[in-house]
């Protein structure tokens, strides 16, 4: 029996990548493969909230060059939101709202590009839309470049960003080498990762460059001891002339508490706390102790936007998250994120397989400890095996006037159909 092909609508939500975009041209591409199954394909504008606003653009005829220029766009070209819907009990004309759009524009396929609270928000939408009467399949598109993903090898996005890290780290170790003997003496880098410290391993990659460098690596599984932090960094400085270090934003004390903190954003739904300015507790407190100049940095956004420096295996696993998101759809499956499965090694070979998205959405990917020395503070062999591949060959970007030939995508937006609607945020 032939069933009319069905709408698709495709999102991104959370914090973006350099990457993320490589995933919806996936998408976008396998999409348009098998017209027999899908029909017009919606880009929903800010994730779900597009959703709700009816703010929509059809993206079923994206010309190639568009869809080339997607591919090395950093950034999520069609916008990106922080925002979970609430509970059904609280809010449910939350969800009688994206029932209302989804069936007036007859969609019958959600991809949502996120990583695992947006996996929560993809399955409250299927499963509400299916009790009304109107199924969706839906399906997650693996993202973050916190690597926190569950289950899955590592999650697209990292690899550029863990890239960039270790690239900048490397460069500023250079500098901070040229000029220690009569200027800084500890330099500090804040890697991103909230409540992981993935990123702040990447760090440690540095040392299959400069085997002996005098590096500390803090991530954020570790609980922060200060006085031994500050007897590991004076002992560096007394053997090397320097210290450099990578400090995770998610660090705690004996207490649980978080050393620093940037802001606390209140919503109606819950608050969130930004975090930043580790990098900055850690440099005043070395520079006030040990009595030497220090500098910090906070690369923030950069970390997650280079892509002037995308690891051309960590684009790839983009790429093919979109596709597989689709491919899980074709084969009937509903419900479910495709995440990366290692088959060899030396060279990585990787495939997608599909695991529940409430399953993964519920658990949390910490780096382990067989990946960090005894006392914490430095990465294993072990750890940079893993790495290593992860980071592994360069994506070229085209360039204008010596800038990367990167600027905002405009898209035109489908004229809205539907009552006004607003999130509250």
């Amino acid at each position: 029996m032939s069933h009319s092909p069905r709408n698709v609508i495709y999102a991104q939500a959370g914090g973006v990548s350099a990457v993320i975009n490589a995933s919806a041209a996936g998408v976008i591409e396998m999409v348009r493969r098998h017209p027999e199954t899908f029909g017009t394909i919606y880009a929903a504008v800010n994730g779900v909230v597009g959703v709700l606003e009816e703010s929509l653009i059809n993206v079923s005829a994206l010309s190639e060059d568009v869809l080339d220029r997607l591919k090395t766009q950093p950034g999520a070209a069609f916008q990106a939101c922080r925002f979970d819907l609430d509970g059904l009990e609280e809010n449910p004309g939350q969800y009688e709202r994206v029932l209302e759009v989804f069936k007036h524009y007859d969609i019958g396929y959600f991809f949502y590009n996120g990583g695992n609270g947006s996996m929560v928000t993809a399955q409250k939408v299927a499963d509400y839309c299916s009790a009304k009467g109107h199924p969706v399949t839906c399906i997650g598109v693996a993202k973050t470049i916190d690597n926190d993903l569950a289950l899955s090898h590592c999650s697209p996005g990292f690899g550029s960003a863990a890239k960039y890290l270790a690239t900048s780290l490397l460069e500023a170790t250079l500098d901070l080498f040229s000029m220690h003997n009569t200027s800084t003496r500890f330099f500090c880098l804040e890697a991103m990762g909230r409540n992981v410290g993935w990123l702040a391993l990447s760090g440690g990659l540095i040392k299959t460059i400069i085997p002996d460098v005098p590096l500390l690596i803090l991530p954020a599984e570790r609980t922060f001891d200060r006085d031994a932090f500050l007897k590991r960094v004076q002992s560096l400085i007394e053997d090397k002339g320097y210290c450099v270090c990578v400090a995770s934003e998610g660090l705690t004390d004996e207490n649980g508490q978080y050393l620093s903190i940037e802001n606390v954003e209140h919503t109606h739904n819950r608050d969130y706390t930004q975090l930043g300015g580790v990098a900055s507790t850690l440099s005043h407190l070395v520079a006030e102790q040990l009595q030497c100049k220090t500098h910090f940095a906070v690369p923030d956004y950069l970390q997650r936007s280079a892509s002037h420096m995308v690891s051309q295996t960590d684009w790839e696993m983009a790429y093919r998250a979109g596709k597989a998101a689709v491919q899980a759809a074709l084969d009937g499956h509903h419900g479910v994120l495709p995440v990366i499965e290692v088959i060899g090694h030396n060279p990585l070979v990787w495939r997608y397989r599909n695991v529940n998205l409430m399953e993964v959405a519920d658990l949390e990917k910490t780096v382990p400890d067989h990946y960090l020395t005894e006392n914490g503070m430095d990465i294993t062999q072990e750890a940079i095996d893993y790495l290593q591949p992860l980071i592994k060959g360069e994506r070229p970007i085209p360039y204008h006037q010596g800038l990367p030939a990167i600027r905002p995508l405009n898209f035109e937006h489908e004229p809205k159909a539907l009552s006004a609607y607003k999130v509250v945020k």
